[in-house]
């Protein structure tokens, strides 16, 4: 089955601009993702969110309208466009009837050329993210997630995390103008893809995409080269104290020297999804649902995008005075894991798990246009989206298992608590 193979139409309507066209058969709707290279990576070291404001800015004014006739215009013809900022990418959505698509487009290129960034909503919008920065200092699994990434990874690595207090004065000392040179910077066709899946014809698309985004400055930005990499894996425990918490959080983790595009990516994935990828599985049945120590657990591998060298870790909140019980059930699950690897039972049953799950996002356009869109920011042909479940199902127990004994050390793990403790 090559769905998308037979599916997806390639274009390139402008130089800087790719496209990709899959038609449903959903009727009248049109959804639309895309993104170019500008994220919070690309900033300053001083200034590490503000491609994050700088995209919540777009949609509070242009050149030509305000944010209330942008919204009024949007809400006459029942679309929506809403714009936000990954680690690497700046990113857009839309969500329109199929006689709309001119009028979303020509604003969607408006609002990505032409934002004015009032004073007024720019001082709102700070007040708003320090705010729930500030409100985040309350979160455990917050500070233990910083703590872990903190501790697994140098402060040049696109894996380390700003502690909030930094994040926040970050915010404070943005300016107007900061914001107008990222957006100068970065901002323009050159890496950008744009993907549209529903009731599409994809002439009349790239004629609008030439309408909006013609003569648009071009950028030659690339993905940012992988200079650094993990602290060496060194056995560590780390404890945050958060006052008057009913729960606290733990995580447990460490690097795993490797990236998504590493022979061994998917096999390292897949055992630690059995660990504690879902509700089935390993964790969840032992340390929550026999043992009862845990209001929530998991597993999960992190941080293998765009060259970088990920981790694993577990995660798990416990009631304060449990926590030192819940840790010894959690690292008992996982050295017995390491130690005898996992079933052919629990392979077969998270293969079809797996890919069940990717099929059943494909139901709905946003699900096409987010995969479609993820492939590509990551240079991958549109062959590979058919080929995943593939890949899952040729897993071997043999391939999983080596790669558990190759890339995880429970002599080695890095342990961080968030909570109040006595």
């Amino acid at each position: 089955m090559a769905t998308f193979t037979k599916q997806v139409k390639q274009g390139a309507p402008i130089a800087g601009i790719s496209t990709y066209v899959m038609e449903t058969g959903v009727k009248d709707v049109v959804t639309l993702s895309g993104s170019f290279l500008g994220g919070s990576l690309y900033g300053p070291k001083d200034q590490q969110k503000v491609a994050t404001i700088t995209a919540s800015m777009l949609d509070k004014g242009t050149a030509k309208k305000s944010k209330y006739e942008i919204s009024e215009q949007m809400e006459s013809v029942g679309a929506e466009i809403h714009f936000m900022s990954s680690r690497h990418h700046t990113q857009f959505t839309a969500h329109c009837l199929k006689d709309d698509l001119k009028t979303v487009i020509s604003l969607l290129a408006e609002q990505l050329r032409e934002p004015r960034f009032p004073d007024d909503e720019l001082t709102t919008l700070k007040t708003r993210v320090i705010g729930n920065l500030t409100r985040a200092k309350e979160d455990t699994k917050k500070l233990a997630s910083i703590g872990l990434l903190q501790t697994l990874y140098p402060k040049e690595h696109p894996n380390y995390r700003q502690s909030l207090d930094q994040s926040i004065a970050m915010v404070e000392k943005l300016s107007k103008k900061d914001i107008q040179n990222f957006h100068n910077k970065f901002y323009g066709v050159g890496s950008m893809n744009l993907v549209a899946a529903g009731d599409i014809d994809g002439q009349a698309l790239e004629a609008h995409i030439v309408d909006g985004f013609d003569g648009w400055v071009s950028h030659n930005t690339e993905l940012l080269p992988q200079k650094s990499k993990a602290h060496e894996c060194v056995a560590k425990d780390k404890t945050i104290h958060v006052p008057d918490k009913t729960s606290a959080d733990l995580y447990i983790g460490q690097p795993i020297g490797i990236d998504r595009d590493h022979e061994d990516y998917y096999a390292l994935m897949m055992a630690v999804y059995i660990l504690g990828g879902n509700f089935s599985a390993r964790l969840m049945q032992t340390v929550r649902d026999k043992q009862g120590l845990t209001y929530g657990i998991g597993s999960s591998v992190s941080g293998v995008g765009f060259g970088a060298d990920g981790y694993w870790s577990t995660w798990g909140t416990f009631a304060p005075d449990v926590v030192p019980k819940g840790r010894e059930a959690t690292l008992e699950q996982i050295n017995q894991w390491y130690k005898t690897g996992i079933t052919a039972e629990e392979l077969s049953a998270k293969k079809t798990t797996i890919t069940g799950a990717y099929k059943v996002g494909m139901d709905t356009t946003a699900g096409i246009t987010t995969q479609i869109l993820t492939n590509a920011e990551r240079g991958r042909s549109v062959d590979l989206l058919d080929a995943y479940p593939d890949i899952i199902n040729n897993l071997s127990l043999d391939q999983v298992n080596n790669a558990i004994k190759s890339y995880i050390h429970p002599d080695r793990l890095v342990t961080v608590a968030a909570g109040t403790f006595e």
